[in-house]
Formats: C-alpha cells, sequence, structure tokens
C-alpha cells in the first residue's frame, strides 16, 4: 500500500513502525480541521420532504466537524436553508442549523473507518433576514377558491371550519400551522419531515473512509491500526505491532 507514497513518506512510515514496536508511539490524532477537509468538498447540497399540496427543501450550505469525547461521538453541525413551495410560490422559508452525530468504528481487515448509529440531534431556527413567513390572508387566496375567500370576508379561520375532507381537509391541517404567524412552529411542525428527510438522505450516502495509500499517517494506520475513539478533542486511531 505504500507505492503511492513518496520516498519520505515511505521514510516516516517505516520510522514510525519501529516507534510503535518500542512502544514510543500509541496512536495517531486526527483533528477537526483534518476531519473538515475530508466532508467540506460534499457542500452545498439539497434534499427534499413532501408536505401537503407542496415541497419542502432543505439545501445545506455548510457543516462544522464537532466531536464529544464524553460519548465517542463524531458531529456535524450544519446552516441550512429550508423553503417550503405550495402552488409555485414560497410560503416559508429559514435558515436552519442542524447537528447530526455517529459513532466511530474501525474494521482492521478492511482498512476502513465506519460511521454508525447515525441520527439527528438537534435542528433550531436562525432568526435573521432570510427568514419568510406568507400571512394568511395571501395563504387564503393561494388555496382556497376566489368565491369562498369574499363570501368568508378573506377569514382563514372562517375557511378552515367549513373545509373539513379529503384534500382539502389536509389542506386545512396544514394551514393551521400558520395561523399564529410563528416561524418557529412552522419550523416545529417540519422538523419530523426534516429528520425523515436527513435518515433516507444519509442512507444513501457511503459513510465510510478506507485508508489512502497516499497518505502516509492512513497507511501506517492501514498496517497498525486496532480501533479509533473520540479522545481529547481529536479522532484518536490506536496503533499496536
Amino acid at each position: 500500500m505504500t507505492n503511492n507514497l513518496s520516498f519520505k513518506d515511505k521514510c516516516k512510515v517505516y520510522l514510525a513502525q519501529w516507534l510503535v514496536k518500542w512502544g514510543k508511539l500509541t496512536h495517531e490524532d486526527f483533528t477537526k480541521s483534518e476531519l473538515h477537509d475530508l466532508v467540506k468538498v460534499s457542500f452545498p447540497y439539497s434534499f427534499t420532504f413532501d408536505i401537503p399540496m407542496g415541497t419542502g427543501t432543505v439545501t445545506v450550505l455548510e457543516g462544522n466537524i464537532t466531536l464529544d469525547n464524553a460519548n465517542n461521538r463524531i458531529g456535524l453541525q450544519c446552516l441550512a436553508a429550508l423553503n417550503i413551495v405550495v402552488a409555485s410560490t414560497t410560503i416559508y422559508r429559514a435558515h436552519v442549523v442542524f447537528t447530526v452525530s455517529a459513532s466511530p468504528y474501525y474494521d482492521k481487515n478492511m482498512s476502513t473507518l465506519y460511521l454508525t448509529d447515525l441520527f439527528t440531534d438537534s435542528v433550531t431556527l436562525v432568526n435573521d433576514d432570510y427568514a419568510l413567513i406568507k400571512d394568511t390572508q395571501f395563504l387564503m387566496s393561494r388555496f382556497f377558491p376566489k368565491s369562498v375567500n369574499s363570501l368568508l370576508g378573506g377569514s382563514l379561520k372562517s375557511a378552515l371550519s367549513i373545509f373539513s375532507a379529503g384534500t382539502s381537509g389536509i389542506a386545512v391541517d396544514y394551514l393551521q400551522v400558520y395561523l399564529t404567524g410563528s416561524k418557529q412552529a412552522v419550523l416545529e411542525y417540519h422538523i419530523p419531515h426534516i429528520n425523515r428527510a436527513i435518515k433516507n438522505q444519509i442512507n444513501q450516502e457511503d459513510l465510510s473512509h478506507t485508508m489512502r495509500g497516499d497518505h502516509w499517517r492512513e497507511v501506517l494506520f492501514s498496517k497498525l491500526g486496532q480501533n479509533v475513539r473520540v479522545e481529547d478533542d481529536v479522532l484518536r486511531f490506536y496503533l499496536i505491532e
């Protein structure tokens, strides 16, 4: 596996192997900055989820690695744009910060690091100039016939009281979330949808990293690596002869 290394890096691997043999080198550490370099090429990316009579889109703009020493977890804190579109019109948008985390597992036979037991830790609203929520009068004009809109004097509450079944009932249940005009309330309604969409997206990704033959520390770990843990705010690769 050392064929892709420079002569200088091959010497580093050789020396490191002797240091491990002598008990002078027990582990190699990868910092958050180094781990970030592995994932930053993935941004930005988008995924969608269905809502009544529309579509939600999450565009992940950037992400930062987090490390949880106590629980042996690697996290990714992401800034994302959430957009809700109904009838070809954006009725809600917000920036959100969500964090996903996983446990590291190293398969020494495959020289591969896997991320397991992954879940979403949090989804938080960011209050900034990007935020938008359409008012009830606008939603009335989009969801209900003009004749009904005029008859009820533009009252969404009145319209909600007469629509109760079928597709209209689904729309009514959804629109009730918007009655308060609270961006937080709308986000909370959509958090289960976002969580499922994140999980579906992640399940499609290859959450593994095979040690590369052109990085001397990874070549060393492919030869002598035993296990991996999050410790001292680094991802620590333990070595043994």
